[in-house]
């Protein structure tokens, strides 16, 4: 590879060792790109992040009530967060947050596939299930990490998922 040419890299959208689809690069496909790709090796990252405005959660909530929290969360989450308007804006960015490190964003998971529940220690877990979690095996997905902020304004979460590439080839390239 050139030095004068830089190094590009894709978003997690796809298992180790199956082929980076073409239509990720647009109309010219991967024949379109300025330089190679760099083969993606060891742990794959995806990160995805949000903020929300408290108060638009808020009246979302005064408005809709019931419906709102049977549409967005889980009954877990729903005890956890007792009503409180950060703590519910706070599991909104995360799902948020979460949808987008699936690369798919609310587009194909619903926001009840995507729990976060605190544990004792007070620290967030995420729990998938039906599209959300078929969608975290189809990238072979085997971790995922949330963090949540709040302020009285805003709530703000990232999620961080982790693809970990098992090399069963001797020449340790893509498996």
């Amino acid at each position: 590879m050139n030095d004068s040419q830089p190094l590009l890299f894709t978003p997690l959208v796809r298992k180790p060792g199956e082929q980076i689809p073409d239509w990720l690069f647009g109309p010219a496909g991967m024949a379109g790109l300025p330089a190679p790709l760099l083969a993606p090796q060891g742990v794959n990252i995806a990160v995805g992040i949000d903020i929300i405005e408290v108060e638009r959660v808020r009246k979302v909530y005064e408005k809709h009530g019931e419906r709102f929290l049977q549409r967005v969360f889980t009954e877990i989450e729903v005890r956890q967060c007792r009503g409180k308007a950060t703590r519910l804006a706070g599991r909104f960015a995360a799902k948020e947050a979460i949808s987008k490190a699936l690369g798919t964003g609310l587009h194909g998971v619903a926001w009840r596939e995507m729990e976060v529940v605190q544990l004792r220690s007070g620290r967030p877990s995420v729990r998938l299930y039906g599209n959300a979690r078929k969608r975290a095996e189809l990238l072979g997905l085997s971790a995922f990490d949330v963090s949540m902020a709040d302020l009285a304004q805003f709530s703000i979460a990232i999620a961080v998922a982790a693809q970990t590439q098992l090399n069963d080839s001797k020449d340790g390239g893509e498996a």
